[in-house]
């Protein structure tokens, strides 16, 4: 009777694939475009400030009970900002493309729902591995220069969220929103380690910040049901 009683409930494990777009904090890339913007030696503009853009992720997920489940796994973010001038003699431009790569613990929680639909209240939490690329670039009367410089950061972080999910024979399809907090890192040359400091306080280090909300779709495969 014992072992008719366990097999009557069977955990399963999967992997979870998301993909969709998110907000960034980003307050110290863009006090810093603006400062770089001011030495052009010309009138330019900025054309992106670090907007929402692309997040994915992809987590192995094993049901832990019947309503919790957990895992870990990777995500990629990406932003960016762009400063620029043209005119008949020339151009400058300025590019500045951060990228994050996330290593998190998962766990959620099912809050409601039945064999079909289900509403879970998930949360990630782990490191954010930072690089960013700004590059400068003129090209006045035939002549022409260039900089580019790479930094680094690492921050913990974490994020709360709520996933509707819609459940198949070995697959799930999802819908999950929620906010990520960045605890922020303070971004160094990936070359030398050099601090990167603020333009207009040299006691202040600048720092990434990947904080904001995000909305994602999910495909989900489950190896056992």
């Amino acid at each position: 009777m014992l072992l008719s009683a366990e097999s009557v409930y069977c955990q399963k494990a999967g992997l979870k694939l998301s993909f969709g777009a998110a907000s960034y904090r980003m307050d110290d890339m863009k006090e810093l475009q603006k400062y770089i913007l001011s030495t052009y030696p010309v009138e330019g503009k900025i054309t992106s400030a670090f907007p929402p853009f692309s997040a994915f992720s992809i987590t192995f997920v094993r049901e832990l009970y019947e309503q919790i489940r957990i895992g870990g796994g990777y995500g990629f973010s990406t932003t960016g900002g762009k400063s620029s001038y043209a005119d008949y003699t020339g151009n400058i431009f300025t590019t500045m493309d951060a990228t994050s790569h996330r290593f998190e613990g998962y766990i959620s929680y099912v809050i409601t729902g039945g064999d079909r639909i289900e509403l879970l209240l998930c949360g990630r939490a782990g490191a954010n591995l930072t690089y960013l690329n700004i590059e400068s670039y003129y090209n006045v009367l035939y002549y022409s220069n260039g900089s580019f410089n790479r930094y680094r950061s690492l921050s913990p972080n974490g994020s709360v969220a709520t996933e509707l999910n819609v459940n198949f024979s070995g697959f799930s399809i999802g819908l999950e929103a929620g906010y990520q907090v960045d605890l922020t890192g303070n971004l160094k040359d990936a070359d030398n380690g050099d601090e990167l400091l603020d333009p207009y306080d040299r006691e202040k280090n600048l720092t990434s910040d990947w904080t904001g909300w995000r909305v994602l779709l999910s495909a989900s495969i489950w190896f056992r049901h």
